[in-house]
């Protein structure tokens, strides 16, 4: 099973003033089982094609394929809540979208939506609290008296909670300083290294897609520019240019030895790759 979008249109407020074609004639499979970024200028679509995997929005034209659910532009589909049960959604700056008195409570509240005894969704509850780094000392807080960090937590612990097979995160790292977006984002690797849980990640931070992530998927005004394994598009300059993005660190000081007549390889991208690379050069 994959992920797949098969001639997909979305248009925002169609047959007004005010349209907008935000995804024009979407070709794409994205794999199961690995960590995908989904990158691209402002307004070129990101968040319109993952809202499109749980059945926010539906396409205008064409077909979206995920696990055993298929959509279908025109048609009324049934199994929405089925659906979002196996695909989680955290939107950005999603604590703000926390609400009930106490943690463990906000956490559970997804299980017992979807039938979970009190019992079971607190069971859950817990487990997921655990998996993000929440011990019981946060069980009967507010949400209100927490970081952000931990806010930010919660809310993916609430998504957590309902066991989905797809994580989708919306800028996730945004808002926090840079430990806590680090830690952030080795959460969402250990989830998808230890539990298998398929992640997209939704991002402008190209050190962070470098670090983290095996695909890389480029949007540009609403269609797929490329799609890709993280290391060939980071290894080829053209691809970065013709992404309009700006370079992670290492890239940038790769090209910087360069342009002082140093030929480094196109495939070292860590700091620890360079520093063994120079260290050879200077024993020669």
């Amino acid at each position: 099973m994959s992920i797949r979008f098969e001639k997909v249109d979305f248009e925002y407020s169609p047959n007004t003033p005010f349209a907008h074609l935000a995804l024009k004639d979407v070709d794409l499979e994205i794999p199961m089982g690995k960590v995908t970024a989904i990158i691209g200028a402002t307004g070129s679509g990101k968040t319109t094609l993952v809202q499109h995997l749980n059945a926010l929005l539906m396409p205008t034209k064409g077909t979206v394929e995920v696990l055993d659910h298929r959509i279908e532009a025109g048609k009324k589909y049934a199994r929405i809540k089925d659906l979002r049960h196996k695909v989680g959604l955290v939107f950005q700056f999603s604590e703000y979208q926390l609400f009930e008195e106490t943690v463990l409570k906000d956490v559970a509240f997804g299980p017992k939506n979807f039938g979970a005894s009190e019992e079971e969704a607190n069971e859950k509850a817990k487990r997921a609290l655990t998996t993000v780094g929440l011990d019981e000392h946060y069980y009967e807080r507010s949400p209100l008296e927490l970081s952000g960090g931990q806010k930010r937590r919660t809310a993916i612990a609430g998504i957590l909670a309902m066991g989905p097979e797809i994580l989708i995160l919306d800028e996730p790292a945004a808002g926090l300083d840079p430990q806590g977006a680090a830690q952030m984002m080795s959460l969402f690797r250990r989830l998808n290294t230890e539990k298998g849980i398929t992640v997209l990640i939704v991002t402008h931070n190209m050190e962070h897609v470098l670090e983290y992530c095996d695909e890389v998927v480029v949007l540009d005004e609403g269609q797929v520019l490329m799609h890709t394994d993280m290391k060939t598009f980071f290894e080829n300059e053209e691809y970065m240019e013709r992404a309009n993005i700006n370079p992670p660190a290492i890239v940038r000081f790769k090209a910087l030895l360069r342009s002082r007549g140093l030929d480094v390889p196109s495939d070292i991208l860590s700091i620890e790759d360079l520093a063994g690379f120079l260290s050879r050069r200077k024993k020669k």
